[in-house]
């Protein structure tokens, strides 16, 4: 569908006009869903510019704004020599450096059309709200819809063609999933741990930072056992013939250090392949710039990890409904019972994280909580709506630095790398999801088990990338180190999906308060702000009195 048309000559008229009416267009047919109109109107500009450099003004130029499904484009098109406008050297371009300085480089894509040079301009469009919870959730209905239709085909057909069919297809798809998610670990842990080298320039302020957000994953973890323990999900011997549990923790260590750089990747051993990855890290943040060329590689190659698991999480519907007619076809659902205990861990453990995260803050910073809370309530209602710690960065950004007076510089540094890092309730989940479908699939989970889930959970919680779907993405490398069965996968990502909602805002919740305890600490907290503050308390209560 065109919404917006137009054939001129350019002048500097016309350029005006066209952008701005094109934006109004776009922000029109697009509602809800337009992005800022930034980037949009100085990309429209700088192609027209272009356009009348190369081809000049004898010929008319047309502008199109067309809507497709799935997207919005502007196609430009003029008659002319036939050449790139895209080849130009941007160098020279004032607005593709004020769009690059602004990170809003722009894409384009040329093509000839019968003399024609058209260019294409793609519009930004925000993601819609919940799009993937909502395919998940069809997904699954539609394996059920498919599982009641399967009883009415022949036995013969179902055994023969349905089941295999469906088996295979979802076999496939999992081993997609478990492929990327050992490199895309991988890549995470050495980015993240050469990320540090910038705390080295923060000194002790940034160092105090990662240790209290380390040790909120010792405190969600001891939450989770708490919770777990007591509904009999584990063993209280090892699973193990003829073993014992201390023989084997001691297995489990030894374990965990690989023989070679080469066969943890080979065998996909998740335990080594993080071992290696934590290795690497330090050796290369030791050596500093003598290894540039080694990093980049390892950030360009952590990058393509990333953008191609996004492009496969993209999938996940899809997963879900042939694992979960898979489940349903072969029988194994008889204790969907057991999955209440997943939602009543995490949010058990979750709750118990963010009382003692307040306890402690409200202990170290001397501060009342209805001081606190109410300036957190703009960033959480964000994080609640849209469940991602993202969109609610600013109004986190402002409560730490108005309303609590955190210096701009520390929260500058500690917000986004909580954001990156700060995964604790994100822990809990992963941990009880897994926990709880190995003992459905294995009938028992021995304390071995236990601690295997424990440590890779944080782990691949820190690893996870910030992109939907992440953290199902990971879930196979959870799967493997636990002995879990792979059919109950889309189980996971169904409960994942649900609850999952919740933790990015918890997260985001406890994350502040860590951020305030550390500047307390450090004493990075404005001395006015401080006086100002109290001085309004004490005023609030004369009035109360």
């Amino acid at each position: 569908m065109i919404f917006f048309q137009d054939t001129k000559r350019l002048t500097n008229e016309v350029i005006d006009s066209w952008s701005e009416n094109a934006v109004k267009a776009y922000q029109k047919i697009a509602g809800k869903r337009a992005e800022s109109t930034v980037k949009l109107r100085l990309s429209i500009e700088e192609l027209l510019l272009r356009f009348r450099d190369l081809y000049g003004t004898e010929e008319p130029c047309s502008i199109k704004g067309i809507r497709r499904l799935g997207g919005i484009s502007f196609e430009l098109s003029q008659r002319g020599t036939p050449q790139n406008p895209l080849e130009t050297d941007p160098e020279t371009s004032l607005s593709y450096n004020l769009l690059a300085k602004l990170n809003l480089n722009p894409h384009y894509a040329y093509r000839q059309n019968r003399s024609l040079n058209v260019v294409t301009i793609p519009a930004p469009l925000k993601k819609r709200k919940n799009a993937m919870l909502i395919g998940i959730l069809v997904a699954a209905v539609l394996s059920v819809v498919t599982w009641q239709v399967s009883g009415l085909l022949p036995k013969a057909v179902l055994d023969d063609y349905m089941i295999p069919l469906v088996s295979g297809l979802f076999t496939k798809l999992s081993a997609v999933f478990s492929a990327l998610a050992t490199p895309l670990v991988f890549c995470a842990v050495i980015t993240g741990i050469n990320g540090i080298g910038d705390v080295s320039s923060f000194g002790k302020l940034g160092g105090r930072l990662l240790k209290r957000m380390m040790a909120s994953y010792g405190i969600s973890m001891l939450a989770l056992l708490a919770i777990g323990l007591p509904m009999g999900l584990v063993s209280p011997t090892s699973s193990a013939s003829g073993g014992n549990v201390f023989g084997d923790l001691l297995e489990l260590v030894l374990d965990i250090i690989p023989g070679n750089l080469v066969e943890p990747f080979r065998i996909d051993n998740a335990l080594q392949v993080i071992v290696i990855a934590v290795f690497v890290g330090v050796i290369m943040l030791g050596l500093g710039d003598k290894v540039d060329r080694l990093r980049t590689f390892i950030d360009e190659a952590g990058t393509l990890v990333n953008r191609l698991m996004m492009a496969v999480c993209k999938l996940l519907p899809l997963f879900v409904y042939l694992g979960f007619t898979n489940l349903l076809l072969s029988g194994k659902l008889s204790e969907l019972g057991g999955v209440s205990k997943i939602v009543i861990i995490c949010l058990g453990a979750s709750a118990i994280t963010v009382a003692v995260t307040t306890v402690r803050t409200l202990i170290v910073t001397k501060r009342s909580f209805k001081e606190l809370f109410p300036a957190q309530l703009p960033a959480l209602m964000i994080n609640l709506t849209t469940s991602s710690q993202v969109s609610a960065l600013p109004e986190s950004m402002k409560c730490c630095k108005q309303k609590w007076g955190i210096d701009e510089k520390f929260v500058n540094f500690g917000m986004p790398l909580g954001i990156v890092i700060y995964m604790p309730c994100g822990a809990i989940m992963l941990g009880a999801i897994v926990w709880v479908l190995t003992y459905m699939s294995a009938g028992s989970v021995d304390p071995i088990t236990l601690v295997k889930l424990v440590f890779v959970s944080v782990i691949v919680a820190i690893a996870a990338p910030p992109i939907p779907g992440s953290a199902f993405a990971v879930l196979p490398i959870m799967f493997s180190a636990c002995g879990t069965d792979l059919s109950m996968m889309p189980l996971a990502v169904i409960i994942g999906s649900t609850v999952g909602y919740l933790m990015p805002a918890l997260n985001g919740y406890c994350m502040q308060l860590e951020l305030l305890m550390s500047a307390h600490k450090s004493g990075c907290i404005k001395k006015d702000h401080t006086a100002e503050t109290d001085s309004e308390t004490k005023a609030m209560e004369e009035n109360r009195n």
